[in-house]
């Protein structure tokens, strides 16, 4: 017997009802994947602590022999485990009357080498109710680590549970959730035979609360959305962050979809407790004008924000203007052109996620993006190939790097487990350039590569330490039969640079090349077997100066949908 196709979506592609926005902090400057001046919405979510999200189930629509993926792009810290999410609709042949089954609930469980455990849970209500509830728990730990046995082991727990309410006119989402994350320091100068375990542990707690009313009526004449978020951090050491983040969209056509006025509008307030209890808040509008032609468009709008650090007695409104000019040729090719400007909140939490092994009391600064100029263009090339790309530049202040803890005047030596914020306070020109392409030439294989290259003006210090020149990503994913799917990822990061801590010379991180593998071998409807293969090429990386990454590193499991 065999399985038509689109029961792989069923059974690897289950649930997570609210999504979780991806923030990525080491280059500023991304490609905008809409570049249409249509219905524009601007609303910021709570980010995803790693790459292990799924996407909500959605029905098959056998009429679109198109395929279609979500790719997770691998974190730059180096995460061991990459998770890729294939959405695939039917190819030609499928039945086109025949209903496909769906399930609602979801389990995974798998081991591996390091003494990996993984245990994931979904359980859902039905998805044809307007009122819809998700729990989620998830479970990855190993018991040892790359170097000394256990000391570079890690745990990360989550549970959640999110809900959505559809209306005929609106809808509201709601979520909460919980995530402990434990590791250890073992950046530590070795040997180390007096080192007790419990020293070099560190425990994040994260509780996390939002909820969003959302406007769905066709053809409003006021469109919007309204969410908040709340978040609250702590760590073992006394470290605590509580972040409350709103977000408000509105939307008015005045002509049609001709001339459109946009209000977007976010607050802050953040309070920050390392020692010294910091206040520290943002408050961002942005009113613009967007016009729509047949094949001109563009958006003019003042982007005003307001920080507040009582600590740092900061308080200062910056006004950026932004302009976007587009042009929309009959085969569907667009060019764009841009200014923009900004201030990029920098708090305790994004900098976590970005660096976990960061020390006690790291200074938080804001960086600023005072101007920006950009250009680019996306298209369809026929036969496959489609293409992104956008090259940029413009300047920071206050733009950030990671470094070992150099002691201050006076203190012991210096620490090479535990990393510190520097900040760049003199006006950093840089240069981005991202190029993406894609390629599509059978309905069974999907391939990408994306290329980011980024350079920073040498002001304050000697390297951008831990900033690469160069990043790309090259992603697979192949239906091999009606049973087996296969996903291909290999990743390079350039170079980077550090100063070590007890002799200030500056030392080079080699650059990385990740090769990852996953196949999924489907059963039945309901059951599937998966292998991962992780760093293939065994390589010895160092993302973190001082922190080896596992090397072979496999994980060998089942899903199981009911």
């Amino acid at each position: 017997m065999k399985f038509p196709i689109q029961n792989i979506k069923t059974i690897h592609s289950l649930l997570i009802f609210s999504g979780l926005g991806l923030i990525s902090l080491p280059s500023f400057a991304q490609i905008d994947d809409d570049i249409i001046i249509t219905k524009d919405r601007k609303v910021e979510l709570p980010p995803a602590n790693r790459v292990f999200e799924k996407i909500p189930p959605l029905k098959s629509n056998t009429e679109d022999k198109q395929m279609k993926y979500t790719f997770f792009d691998r974190k730059p810290k180096g995460v061991e485990e990459v998770k890729f999410s294939p959405n695939v609709v039917a190819p030609e042949g499928a039945k086109k009357n025949e209903e496909i089954e769906s399930y609602n609930n979801y389990v995974t469980l798998g081991a591996g080498n390091y003494g990996r455990i993984l245990g994931e849970l979904f359980l859902n209500t039905n998805q044809e109710n307007n009122m819809i509830i998700g729990v989620h728990a998830y479970h990855n730990s190993t018991v040892r680590g790359p170097v000394d046995d256990k000391n570079s082991a890690n745990m990360y727990d989550k549970a959640e549970i999110t809900g959505k309410y559809l209306a005929q006119k609106f809808q509201v989402n709601a979520g909460f959730n919980y995530n402990r994350d434990q590791y250890y320091f073992y950046g530590y100068q070795r040997p180390r035979e007096d080192l007790d375990r419990k020293d070099i542990r560190q425990v994040l707690n994260t509780v996390q609360f939002n909820v969003g009313f959302e406007n769905t009526a066709p053809n409003p004449k006021v469109d919007y959305a309204l969410k908040t978020n709340l978040r609250s951090l702590k760590n073992i050491y006394g470290a605590q962050e509580t972040d409350w983040g709103s977000s408000f969209n509105a939307y008015f056509p005045i002509i049609n979809e001709k001339f459109v006025a946009v209000v977007d509008a976010e607050a802050f307030i953040t309070q920050r407790s390392d020692n010294v209890v910091d206040k520290r808040n943002l408050f961002r509008v942005e009113p613009s004008f967007k016009l729509n032609f047949r094949s001109f468009g563009a958006s003019v709008g003042y982007k005003a924000v307001n920080e507040f650090d009582e600590v740092k007695k900061i308080n200062r409104t910056k006004g950026f203007p932004t302009v976007e000019l587009t042009y929309k040729s009959p085969s569907m090719f667009y060019i764009f052109a841009g200014i923009d400007g900004d201030l990029v909140r920098n708090t305790l939490g994004s900098m976590l996620n970005e660096n976990p092994y960061l020390k006690s009391q790291v200074q938080l600064l804001n960086t600023e993006k005072s101007q920006e100029y950009y250009v680019g263009a996306k298209g369809d090339l026929g036969k496959g190939f489609s293409f992104n790309v956008r090259g940029a530049m413009g300047y920071y202040k206050n733009l950030y790097y990671f470094n070992n803890y150099t002691p201050d005047f006076g203190e012991a030596l210096g620490d090479t487990a535990k990393f510190n914020i520097l900040y760049d306070s003199l006006r950093t020109q840089y240069f981005n350039v991202v190029v993406q392409l894609n390629y599509q030439p059978v309905e069974m294989w999907r391939t990408y590569i994306r290329t980011d290259i980024n350079h920073y003006q040498r002001r304050s210090f000697e390297k951008p330490f831990h900033r690469p020149v160069v990043t790309a990503k090259w992603g697979n994913t192949l239906i091999v039969s009606d049973r087996l799917l296969a996903n291909l990822d290999l990743y390079y990061y350039g170079k980077t640079y550090a100063r070590n801590p007890t002799t200030q010379e500056i030392v080079m991180n080699k650059d990385i090349i990740d090769l990852n593998a996953e196949f999924d071998y489907l059963f039945s409807k309901q059951f599937t077997a998966f292998v991962k293969l992780n760093n293939i090429l065994g390589k010895k990386y160092e993302r973190f100066l001082y922190y080896p990454q596992q090397g072979l590193n496999f994980l060998v499991g089942v899903n199981f949908s009911f």
